[in-house]
């Protein structure tokens, strides 16, 4: 494989089959390099595909890789510093705070979530079981995904839905979300079905905020980003710069700033600071940690600790992990406890195959970890 480098931008350019060149700043010297260029190099061959930043943490080593552009039609590479939205990723951040607040006593997973709601919801239990906070974070509450329903959005084509989301959430605010509320529906008994549901998130971000009478951003900052000095992770705002996302067709989508939805996919951050987020979660011997990863229920196959997924390989070994998608971001992180090793990938496109195929590249390099060194 031939490397040239081009001036000014000091960015390799690897050749794939298909001759389709792909920026990049892989140095090509290492297996891991070689490794990450052969996997990195068939997803970007995807004429859809435009960029992703790739962190590797390994042993104590930590290890970065960048591909494509942060802008169509322009050679600009991302880097490690270079911000995405990171979708749903962000739970496990509510999740890792929630461990906090069990350990410190300010909540209990069996709590019935009325507990903390102003207001009387008379609606949110299913055969007299109310929903608790254990049923929040493994997404078994039966709540909806989103509040207010959304389901006629989602049957509009898809290039429009959004627009239409991002239109109707920039105003929405955190009154009308609790108003919306005691108009929903609890879909079965919680605790015994799965629904994914970005509110039931929200509302345990909001029951942090209550219990510690301090914003969710404050706590992000308290617990989490400043310790770890993880500088480029905040809360999505308009005045946030950020780089330009896309759908499978390269057309530009809005981003995602509803901020009142903060601990359900608010944040943005980097590959240099995931590989830091993903090295204390290796820290087994942290309580926050493990309890974090601790499963709310334990049950057959794939399990959920606090909004943390387990997977448990054939030969018991077990990774933790969430993916994240906006309609114009996608990204995984994926930690292995037994490997000392996890892996994040970021894009800055979005579409229905590029979670699973990020989530691919990353197990790829779990089956060859032992070539890193």
């Amino acid at each position: 494989m031939k490397i040239k480098i081009l001036l000014p931008f000091c960015f390799a350019i690897a050749c794939n089959a298909q001759n389709k060149n792909i920026p990049t700043d892989n140095p090509l010297k290492t297996n891991l390099d070689k490794l990450v260029q052969r996997e990195a190099s068939v997803y970007m061959e995807d004429p859809a595909r435009v960029g992703i930043s790739i962190g590797i943490f390994k042993d104590g080593k930590s290890y970065f890789y960048n591909y494509g552009t942060t802008e169509l039609g322009k050679l600009k590479l991302p880097t490690s510093k270079s911000v995405y939205e990171i979708a749903s990723i962000t739970k496990t951040f509510t999740g890792t705070l929630l461990a906090h607040a069990l350990i410190d006593r300010k909540i209990k997973l069996n709590d019935d979530i009325r507990k903390y709601l102003n207001g009387n919801y008379t609606n949110l239990e299913f055969d007299k079981q109310p929903i608790t906070i254990a049923h929040l974070t493994n997404h078994s509450s039966g709540l909806p995904q989103f509040l207010p329903d959304q389901s006629e959005t989602f049957k509009k084509p898809m290039d429009s839905v959004a627009f239409a989301l991002s239109k109707f959430y920039k105003n929405y605010s955190k009154k009308k979300f609790y108003e919306d509320l005691y108009e929903a529906k609890v879909a079965f008994k919680p605790g015994t079905d799965y629904k994914y549901s970005n509110a039931g998130t929200q509302i345990a971000g909001d029951i942090l905020e209550k219990v510690y009478h301090k914003s969710y951003e404050k706590l992000l900052s308290e617990y989490i980003t400043k310790p770890l000095k993880m500088n480029h992770t905040i809360i999505s705002t308009d005045s946030v710069k950020l780089m330009t996302c896309y759908n499978e067709k390269g057309k530009v989508m809005p981003r995602n700033v509803t901020t009142i939805m903060a601990p359900t996919g608010g944040i943005l951050s980097t590959t240099e600071d995931l590989v830091k987020y993903m090295q204390y979660h290796l820290s087994q011997n942290d309580k926050y940690v493990a309890l974090s990863h601790t499963p709310v229920v334990k049950t057959e196959g794939d399990q959920t600790g606090l909004f943390w997924r387990i997977h448990t390989y054939e030969d018991g070994t077990k990774t933790i992990y969430h993916t994240g998608g906006t309609f114009g971001f996608s990204g995984v992180l994926q930690i292995y406890p037994s490997e000392n090793m996890g892996v994040v990938i970021l894009s800055n496109e979005s579409d229905g195959e590029s979670q699973g195929k990020l989530q691919d590249i990353v197990e790829s390099i779990l089956k060859n970890s032992s070539k890193i060194n």
